[in-house]
């Protein structure tokens, strides 16, 4: 059983088809074989039966008359037939009469025995045929018996036997003939039988073996499986095309599932080397593509520059809109820097609001031209959201990749520190690595003396602001500026401190005690006999515009302890806070006005001009020196004109702020400006040196708000 269960679909088949076959002609051949030898040795018996019946009848005559010769012709007729090998003629006393041929002669006393023609085996290949010769004539003897009636028939009597012997030769011959001619029909038949089985066999096996092999070949890895349909049956094509369908639907499924996989695998390899929100290199990816920069720059002398940039101001964004506007901000500052970049250069996003700029193949002088390109494009961007405006800058640190740095954490701590130094020196600007630079915080976030007494430490000091009609009798007025001394009692701008105030850490505390600090010194001037300025701007901050309400109580409480009229004092609001916080900033001005005081808009630029109308302020400040810095000196100053004459037409009187050329002053009053300030005109020094002009202070003229 097991030799078949190894017997192949082809072979099977073949065994189902061939072995009834040969059972079949088996059967048919031996049941022919044996009909065709019975019938032949019947025919050879009913022959020989047929001899003797005839030959006994005729020797009649011999026998009764002895005539030899006429026994003679008869045996020689006889002997004529093929199958006749030996004939004798015995009398009634069993006497041979006559014989041809080589026979065996038999005894008197058998010859008695037979009494009818008959047929029996002799010697090896011999059949014997004997029959007795009998007598019907009549026996004169009995002639006058009268006791046969004429009715009876005449009475038979053997008078002799006739001996025929057969020979079986010619009849093994068409045995044998027969015997050969079955076998080769049933030898053809099943020769033919096994061709239609084999071709049977093979129209079965060859599509399954095809079959077989392309399944062998899927599971092999092979997606380009297709048999041909060559099937002769209906069931075996529709297997084929079947097989064909799923073969193409798995190739098919696969490719897609392949495609997926490939573009999941290099998705998956993209965000490990990039920034999801940005679409930039992210942290790991800019410290490989470090790595071999500083390795090119030590191998091939391939130098370039690394530049750390911290976006200023971030964080009011994030606070104040949410994360979605800080996300959408982030994405347009990388676009940003994308664009003005070289293509060789790689930009990356290493953490919240800090992206850090690889240089390739760049000299120092390159960089910072580059960095500080990009610092002017940052600055100069604005961010609009929901009907909010924001100005950011960029803090930049610059440090040289010439392989003078042993590692690339010595790279990055320099870059890092450079970029430290740029926000602490006031924010929106570009520092060089120098090893003097190289100072870093305490702590991250944490701006050195903030809680060291820090209150102890501040200063007020103030600068003049002058009408520029020499004419006037109106005595002068100050704006109030905050200094700060460190740790070792060096005087400092307070920039880092305010970045530090205005991430929310003291929300309104540090302007109420400005405010404080001022009234206190106001009224130590006015009882000095210096007398009070004809008007005192304050600096206000984000915190004190989103909490109007606090900041604003202690301002009317600061003044009435101290004895300053509200119409003195003069809230000073950014345009760009106005633009980031317009809503907040329309409460507070009309709380300010509510409170008695007057309302100013400084740094006012091009951009902000629709603030005139919706604010009404008192005065504005166009910084003279910001224009021709961002636009030239000519297109500066027509622009300044058109600023001031534009503010004229709307009742807002405009003040020149940050006037430092005195070549200026003689066109001040030309373009439009009522006051100035600047270091051309007066520096600012200590709040309590102060001294107004030699006559009486007299109140600034206000204008009236509808």
């Amino acid at each position: 059983m097991r030799r078949l269960g190894d017997l192949s679909i082809h072979n099977r088949l073949l065994l189902v088809a061939l072995l009834p076959a040969a059972l079949l002609a088996t059967l048919i051949t031996g049941l022919v074989l044996y009909r065709s030898m019975a019938t032949l040795d019947e025919a050879l018996r009913e022959r020989g039966q047929a001899i003797v019946s005839f030959l006994a009848p005729a020797a009649e005559y011999g026998v009764i008359s002895a005539n030899r010769a006429n026994l003679s012709e008869l045996l020689r007729a006889a002997l004529a037939q093929r199958e006749v090998s030996a004939v004798a003629i015995y009398n009634r006393e069993g006497t041979l009469l006559a014989s041809t041929g080589r026979f065996n002669v038999l005894e008197p006393t058998a010859l008695q025995e037979i009494d009818r023609p008959s047929i029996s085996r002799g010697p090896v290949n011999v059949f014997v045929a004997t029959a007795p010769v009998v007598s019907r004539g009549v026996d004169f003897d009995d002639v006058f018996r009268s006791s046969i009636s004429d009715d009876e028939p005449p009475p038979v009597r053997t008078i002799g036997w006739v001996y025929v012997e057969l020979d079986k030769g010619p009849s093994q011959r068409e045995k044998r003939l027969v015997i050969f001619a079955t076998l080769g029909l049933a030898l053809v038949g099943l020769g033919l039988t096994g061709i239609v089985g084999l071709r049977l066999a093979r129209s079965i096996s060859r599509p399954i073996a095809a079959l077989v092999e392309g399944v062998d070949r899927m599971a092999a890895g092979a997606l380009d499986v297709e048999l041909a349909e060559t099937a002769s049956t209906a069931e075996l094509g529709a297997l084929e095309r079947g097989f064909n369908t799923m073969a193409r639907s798995i190739s098919e499924s696969h490719r897609t599932m392949q495609s997926r996989i490939d573009a999941a695998t290099a998705l998956l390899a993209h965000q490990a080397q990039h920034d999801p929100l940005t679409g930039l290199p992210n942290r790991r990816a800019f410290e490989e593509r470090l790595e071999e920069s500083v390795a090119a720059s030590k191998r091939a002398g391939d130098h370039g520059a690394l530049c750390f940039i911290d976006l200023d101001r971030f964080k009011i964004v994030n606070d104040t809109c949410g994360h979605a506007a800080g996300d959408e901000l982030l994405c347009r500052i990388a676009r940003l820097i994308r664009q003005r970049v070289r293509d060789q250069d790689v930009v990356c996003r290493v953490g919240g609001d800090e992206f850090a700029l690889i240089l390739r193949g760049c000299s120092r002088t390159d960089a910072l031209r580059i960095a500080e390109h990009l610092r002017e494009g940052v600055a100069a961007f604005r961010f609009s959201w929901e009907d909010r405006l924001f100005s950011i800058g960029a803090s930049i640190g610059v440090t040289y990749i010439d392989g003078t740095h042993a590692t690339v954490a010595d790279l990055l701590m320099a870059a890092d520190s450079a970029c430290y130094e740029a926000k602490k020196n006031g924010r929106n600007q570009v520092v060089e690595f120098t090893p003097q630079a190289d100072r870093r915080p305490a702590a991250p976030g944490s701006v050195p003396g903030v809680d060291e007494g820090f209150e102890e430490r501040i200063e007020l000091h103030a600068q003049s602001i002058v009408q520029l009609d020499s004419g006037s009798d109106e005595a002068g007025w100050l704006e109030v500026l905050l200094r700060v001394r460190d740790t070792a009692g060096d005087l400092r701008q307070p920039a880092e401190y305010l970045a530090h105030f205005e991430n929310g850490d003291a929300p309104v505390d540090l302007d109420i005690g400005v405010v404080e600090l001022a009234c206190g010194a106001l009224a130590q001037l006015d009882s000095s006999g210096l007398g009070l300025p004809a008007g005192v701007s304050l600096n206000v901050g984000r915190a004190s515009i989103l909490q109007a309400s606090v900041f604003l109580a202690h301002l009317r409480a600061s003044l009435q302890g101290n004895g300053i009229p509200p119409e003195r004092i003069v809230c000073e609001l950014p345009v760009h806070f106005v633009d980031q916080f317009p809503d907040e900033c329309r409460n507070f001005a009309l709380g300010a006005r509510e409170l008695g005081c007057r309302l100013m808009l400084q740094q006012l630029d091009g951009g902000g001009v629709r603030h005139l109308r919706s604010l009404q302020p008192d005065y504005v400040k166009i910084s003279l020196d910001a224009l021709i810095a961002a636009y030239g000196l000519e297109a500066g100053c027509n622009l300044a004109q058109a600023l001031a004459g534009m503010a004229a037409a709307l009742d807002v009187t405009p003040i020149a702020s940050e006037v430092e050329d005195p070549v200026l002053l003689e066109t001040l009053q030309a373009f439009g400006f009522v006051y100035a300030q600047g270091h051309a005109i007066a520096s600012p020094g200590p709040i309590g040196d102060w001294k107004p002009p030699d006559r009486a202070p007299s109140p600034i003229p206000r204008r009236t708000v509808s």
